[in-house]
């Protein structure tokens, strides 16, 4: 669904803290009213610098800025933050953030999630923070190569997907792309967050959320669950079993998910034709994409163009 500038919500209890994300020279890359916003450089835009006039007041999001080039110094809650190329600093909630000075040749990516949805990915995750690491405010790590990639990667897919025509269970695979990234961030930043029961089944949902972030890098090539197994280190059928567990959807299912969704894309979004489509998605021919797309959709790829709702 298309970004719309949402008015200020009412937050009963959260009197003085401020949204400044709700300004109107604010404008993100993508969003969802309420739940998450997405700002990045890649357009040319930098909405970091939309931020210098805000005001002196808690913002209550949690903020996952990635440098990928160039520099920012940050203020956060008094306190001076030099963010770095190849950097990723986590502000929580309730900080007090803004920017004092940013570089001209920066690039980055971030995400801003609101209280709500960052609640439901801790509980989907099965994990919270100690008292300890809640005090500290922000947390800044170096990022390799890989890691940035990765990040990169579930980043775009989830901008992609939110740009994209709904569908069925939109949301769900929104919260299970954010999952994969709070996981890649817990790695980034090396801290082990607390069990948020007595039983951590963080191990299971790792193998789940490193799943779902290798078909963002490799579906476009690759649709068999035992590649996804290989990749892993583990067997096909775990693999099926920790996607079900968590999903009700099995692997090849999630398989065939990303690719009609990078599918929809490159038609809709990037207004790529059948066959320029089925040559980037590697299929061996045309048909051979059509009849995919209509066992998965249970519509041809141009009657899902012909349709009013794209």
């Amino acid at each position: 669904m298309p970004y719309v500038t949402p008015t200020p919500p009412h937050n009963t209890g959260y009197i003085e803290y401020v949204d400044v994300f709700t300004k109107k020279e604010i404008q993100p890359s993508a969003g969802i009213p309420n739940f998450m916003l997405l700002f990045d450089t890649f357009d040319g835009r930098n909405p970091l610098e939309s931020l210098y006039a805000s005001d002196s007041q808690k913002m209550y999001q949690k903020i996952n800025l990635y440098v990928r080039k160039g520099e920012c110094l940050l203020e956060v809650n008094g306190n001076e933050a030099a963010v770095n190329a190849n950097t990723l600093i986590t502000i929580m909630p309730e900080s007090i953030t803004r920017p004092k000075h940013i570089s001209h040749d920066i690039e980055y990516f971030m995400l801003v999630i609101y209280p709500k949805l960052s609640n439901m990915t801790y509980n989907d995750l099965g994990i919270t923070y100690s008292n300890a690491q809640m005090s500290l405010r922000h947390f800044i790590a170096p990022v390799s190569p890989d890691h940035m990639q990765r990040a990169l990667n579930i980043y775009n897919e989830i901008k992609r997907d939110i740009l994209a025509p709904p569908y069925e269970f939109q949301g769900i695979y929104l919260r299970s792309m954010l999952n994969a990234l709070y996981v890649e961030n817990i790695n980034i930043h090396q801290y082990n967050p607390m069990p948020l029961t007595g039983t951590n089944h963080s191990r299971q949902y790792d193998v789940y959320c490193r799943f779902l972030a290798a078909l963002n890098k490799h579906s476009i090539e690759h649709r068999s669950v035992q590649f996804y197994a290989d990749l892993l280190g583990i067997s096909s059928k775990y693999l099926s079993f920790v996607s079900i567990s968590y999903s009700n959807r099995n692997a090849s299912g999630w398989i065939d998910l990303s690719v009609i969704q990078k599918a929809k894309a490159f038609m809709v979004v990037h207004h790529y034709s059948l066959s320029e489509t089925s040559e980037m998605l590697h299929f061996p021919t045309v048909s051979s994409f059509s009849r995919f797309f209509k066992r998965v959709t249970g519509m041809t790829p141009k009657t899902f163009l012909q349709s009013p709702n794209n």
